[in-house]
């Protein structure tokens, strides 16, 4: 909870004309930062579509030129819930400035902060951003699906979904479509 009342703080801060005691405000972006760098809570928030660390990093930009870069920096790898693709594309341009070497390191020889972009865009709870930003990773030397990534970071495969009734239509693999409607192929 203590997240939640520096989130308070430093959204009125940054919408007040008037100073707010330094201190407290130190104690509250202290506070998102550390917040930040740790997994979101369960549950988290209902602001920004459940997703906290966008939530704690849209927060922090209210504070205009004041921006601890250190709590924005906290944010960066902790995109499994951007919804719309817009962290995950940040985080991949600041945390994979430049092509890996080839061969591909091994997932345990990368800094800590690209160990946790790679474990997170595994975890993706919205696959079309990963898909989205697949021709990115390629250009990173990153595996460009997400069970490629899950299995280059060791996770197991992700079980497929299963397929989808419509009435009056035959079974429809969803994984299927969507990722045709993607790439323009067309599926049986």
């Amino acid at each position: 909870m203590r997240w939640a009342a520096a989130t308070a703080l430093v959204r009125i801060a940054g919408s007040c004309d008037g100073p707010l005691d330094a201190g407290l405000l130190d104690r509250a972006v202290a506070e998102l930062t550390a917040a930040a760098a740790n997994p979101a809570p369960t549950p988290a928030t209902d602001y920004n579509t459940g997703d906290f660390h966008g939530h704690i990093e849209a927060t922090l930009h209210t504070l205009g030129t004041g921006v601890p870069q250190a709590a924005l920096a906290a944010c960066l790898p902790r995109i499994e819930r951007d919804r719309d693709g817009r962290r995950t594309e940040a985080a991949l341009v600041e945390l994979f400035p430049a092509p890996l070497q080839s061969p591909r390191p091994c997932y345990a020889d990368l800094p800590a902060t690209q160990q946790q972009l790679v474990h997170a865009l595994a975890n993706l709870e919205h696959p079309w951003v990963g898909r989205a930003v697949a021709g990115q990773l390629r250009d990173r030397s990153l595996p460009d699906s997400q069970n490629a990534l899950r299995a280059y970071a060791g996770l197991p495969p992700r079980r497929r979904r299963p397929a989808v009734m419509f009435d009056g239509i035959d079974e429809v693999d969803i994984e299927a479509v969507t990722a045709a409607f993607g790439t323009g192929e067309v599926v049986a």
